[in-house]
């Protein structure tokens, strides 16, 4: 049985190490110096080198020859740590040794003398894993083991290892491996294999690892079994939606939508996972977002000449308001791919947020506005024509924003989902989220007092428009008890967008049928800010009734 490539391929040495220069210098400055701690702490993803560097770090220090800071590798010390049948360097697994006797026989193993080596060198794996008694146990021997002693702890999630263990040990940040080093690193694996490999699936290799060179030699391992290392046979180790792929898929996004929907139902038909689906495709969304507001950012984004060529040439046909708009779409679906919902419902909701909402046609009969204020019966209203964006709105938006910023950051946010333009002396924002649009709805009071130099601040999403009234003023404590006349209340005005055909007066309802007015009375009760008092007219007289035909109702709600 042959040796995996992961294996085979370890690092030896110091030189040989990948992506960590920053901890390799630390490490051997310590030992050319001749001041090698006693206890040490390797934090960093999985597959960074934190075992590799540690086994090469003991190598180091008891090197019968060593050249340098670098041990020779040949004489028995280092053969024998190589092999792992040294007797002076023990590796111990954290998670299935994690209990207290684990911790107290070491502890009395510690006070032996090395065999054959100067150095006794403890290993802990996964130290995380470690119980909180095994923890306290290694306190003392951590804080103040024999000199002949180094530990190196070894962990994935350091924010999990007690503070009192951090401070007895240097910590050694290990970081992910970028994709331009593990590519290189392929390419040297592929070159002593004598295998022919092509640079997009040696990058797509790279790219599937995620910061980690173990995942990434396993990977090519794979890929070598089943074929030629090809982008094609990737793809079907890994499952459809390969960089390439979704390069052609955002292409067919912008010129051909029906056959992005067939592209990307392939790519799950494939057997690719959601989750993977909208990683990559939020990688390359964001590459062409930040290339479309940074022109020279390419360079520093980890790609190959052809996923740049890609780029440059790409981004000059999408705005950035698009893509951003792309991006929280993709962010929102990735969310839900994570918590197990079907691939078919995921593929219906991306398309749905693509779809853009239809724009309100002037012969179209619009929806009722609504208030917060409480209102009797609407009066007949000035109509305001419907108006097309004009060139000016972007201008108008960024005056918004502006203004908004220093005064309330929360509605500068949901400004940022606005449309403005301006009718005559009236503010028009056309949202493109339900979200934003009933953010503001419940913040209509403060969005009139910062816009105050408009006469009125409309707001609209789809066909649903909303008009957007400053607060009335509180009922005084004898409008809240009953009354045999009603109590006349001022009835505002509330324009209206334009309508083809008038709508006619509501007709009078029987006492127990819902009329307009009082669907109109539930929602303005629904959405107050406070509890309101609604007076409505009875308009027909009961028969059996001893009272005048006023009926008073109370409609209370807490927002």
């Amino acid at each position: 049985m042959g040796i995996s490539l992961y294996r085979k391929y370890r690092p030896q040495n110091f030189a040989s190490v990948v992506g960590q220069k920053s901890a390799v210098e630390v490490i051997t400055n310590s030992i050319a110096k001749g001041r090698a701690g006693h206890a040490y702490l390797f934090s960093g993803s999985r597959g960074c080198g934190k075992t590799s560097i540690a086994r090469i770090f003991a190598k180091a220090l008891n090197c019968l020859e060593p050249e340098g800071f670098e041990p020779c590798g040949k004489c028995r010390n280092c053969e024998a740590i190589t092999a792992g049948e040294s007797l002076d360097v023990i590796e111990i697994d954290g998670a299935s040794n994690n209990g207290v006797e684990n911790i107290r026989g070491l502890k009395e193993n510690v006070t032996l003398a090395p065999f054959s080596s100067k150095y006794k060198v403890y290993i802990i794996d996964e130290v995380h894993m470690l119980s909180q008694g095994a923890f306290n146990a290694l306190l003392k021997t951590l804080e103040e083991p024999p000199e002949y002693v180094v530990f190196i702890l070894a962990t994935t999630e350091p924010h999990k290892v007690p503070v009192t263990i951090r401070s007895r040990c240097q910590h050694i940040p290990f970081h992910s491996i970028t994709p331009d080093d593990i590519f290189s690193r392929l390419e040297y694996v592929c070159a002593q294999e004598a295998v022919e490999a092509e640079q997009e699936a040696l990058w797509e290799i790279a790219r599937q690892a995620d910061g980690a060179l173990r995942d990434a030699l396993s990977l090519l391992e794979q890929v070598i079994a089943s074929g030629e290392v090809t982008l094609q046979n990737v793809e079907a180790v890994f499952g459809a939606g390969s960089r390439p792929a979704f390069e052609r898929w955002v292409k067919t996004l912008r010129e051909n939508p029906e056959e992005a929907y067939t592209a990307l139902k392939a790519m799950f038909d494939g057997g690719a996972s959601g989750v993977r689906v909208f990683e990559e495709m939020f990688s390359l969304v964001r590459n062409l977002w930040l290339a479309s507001k940074w022109k020279n950012i390419a360079d520093s984004l980890g790609l190959s000449g052809n996923e740049k060529k890609f780029l440059l040439e790409e981004v000059r046909n999408w705005k950035t308001e698009r893509l951003h708009t792309l991006l929280a779409v993709i962010m929102k679906l990735l969310t839900h791919a994570r918590q197990g919902i079907r691939p078919d419902i995921l593929l219906g909701m991306f398309m749905l947020y693509l779809e853009p909402v239809p724009e309100v046609k002037d012969s179209a009969a619009p929806a009722p506005v609504t208030s917060r204020s409480a209102v009797t019966r609407p009066a007949p209203a000035p109509v305001i024509a419907a108006a097309t964006p004009d060139a000016g709105d972007d201008g108008l938006k960024a005056e918004l924003l502006e203004t908004a910023h220093g005064k309330d950051f929360a509605l500068f946010c949901a400004l940022l989902d606005s449309r403005p333009r301006t009718i005559e002396d009236r503010l028009i924002l056309d949202m493109e989220h339900a979200y934003c649009f009933d953010f503001l709805k419940r913040r209509d009071e403060a969005l009139t007092s910062m816009f105050s130099n408009y006469r009125a601040v409309f707001l609209q999403h789809g066909n649903e428009k909303y008009m957007c009234l400053k607060t009335s003023p509180k009922p005084s404590p004898a409008m809240t008890a009953p009354a045999s006349k009603p109590i006349p209340t001022p009835e505002p005005t509330l324009p209206v967008f334009a309508e083809s055909e008038p709508k006619p007066e509501p007709k009078a309802s029987s006492r127990h049928e819902l009329s307009p007015f009082d669907e109109l009375k539930r929602k303005l009760t629904q959405f107050g800010a406070r509890p309101e008092i609604l007076y409505v007219k009875n308009l027909e007289p009961q028969e059996d009734s001893g009272n005048d035909d006023t009926e008073i109702t109370e409609g209370e709600n807490e927002s």
